[in-house]
């Protein structure tokens, strides 16, 4: 009854310790005044109704990953940080650099401090969670879940052109379904065939490789959770797409970037296809590896 009670309690601290750090890096690096001025009052109105869902997606998707891993506390903080360091603040200035740039809306000084305050909140919940974390008994990591470098090489290529699959797919079939998203990008509502936009998007080279390096840096950081766990393939799979998931849950906080519509349609399209994407992972780096004893693999 008191480690249950104590568990809720800490995963309680583990949503409200999250929120903080999500507010805290805007105090001491503030949103630029032009930026603000893009704010919807009324999307502002939800913003801390909607910051609570967020943290509490996040909050469950790494609970379950530090309660599903054996490694040491310092393992455990280098490996969350350095995992969220990908799938957060450089995919951030990734995607900043590539879409925003173009859109105009974000000048190259806001870019770097988008950059630290993602930086600053999933380094520091890196470090609650290491330090909330307690080690179930002295082992290191899965040797099953380890790759070697020619392996690992070959999967993340293969997540890259899996990466570029999916985000076409849901792309079109989710995102460009709403008007509003067509008219932002395009400046008409006409819904062209899945096929015309699959050439008018392969037909840019730079999008083909932005695509193909994100789909890898996500691999990358996939990598590093995955070999953290030391569970069932089922709670593996779980895990994995829960926490790519909070990748796409964020858009759900309102942003000065997108208008509302544009912004739930990003929503709908980056958490469903990144829990598919999450899913994938596991099979991709289990293919072809033994079964331990313990059946753990």
């Amino acid at each position: 009854m008191k480690r249950n009670l104590i568990s809720k309690l800490q995963f309680v601290s583990v949503l409200l310790v999250f929120i903080v750090l999500f507010i805290v890096p805007t105090l001491i690096l503030p949103v630029s005044k032009s930026l603000l001025e893009r704010m919807n009052p009324k999307e502002m109105e939800l913003f801390f109704p909607l910051l609570l869902l967020f943290g509490c997606f996040i909050a469950c998707s790494f609970w379950l990953l530090i309660n599903n891993t054996t490694q040491s506390k310092l393992t455990v903080f280098l490996k969350l940080a350095s995992a969220t360091f990908l799938l957060y603040p450089l995919m951030g200035l990734v995607e900043s650099v590539f879409w925003l740039d173009s859109l105009n809306v974000v000048d190259n000084r806001e870019y770097v401090r988008i950059f630290f305050r993602i930086l600053i909140t999933f380094i520091l919940f890196s470090a609650y969670l290491s330090l909330l974390y307690k080690q179930k008994h002295p082992t290191g990591p899965t040797e099953g879940n380890i790759l070697n470098i020619k392996l690992l090489i070959q999967r993340l290529l293969l997540i890259g052109v899996i990466y570029i699959a999916i985000y076409n797919l849901f792309g079109y079939f989710v995102a460009w379904q709403f008007e509003a998203t067509r008219i932002y990008y395009t400046g008409h509502s006409e819904l062209q065939g899945f096929f015309t936009m699959l050439a008018l998007n392969f037909s840019d080279p730079a999008f083909v490789l932005v695509h193909f390096f994100r789909g890898m840096l996500f691999g990358l950081s996939g990598y590093i959770f995955y070999t953290m766990l030391g569970c069932s393939k089922h709670k593996t799979t779980i895990i994995l797409a829960l926490i790519f998931g909070g990748f796409g849950f964020q858009l759900i906080m309102p942003n000065p970037i997108f208008p509302e519509m544009v912004r739930i349609s990003h929503f709908l399209e980056t958490t469903s296809s990144m829990l598919v994407f999450g899913t994938i992972l596991r099979y991709v780096f289990d293919y072809g590896k033994v079964n331990l004893p313990d059946g753990t693999s």
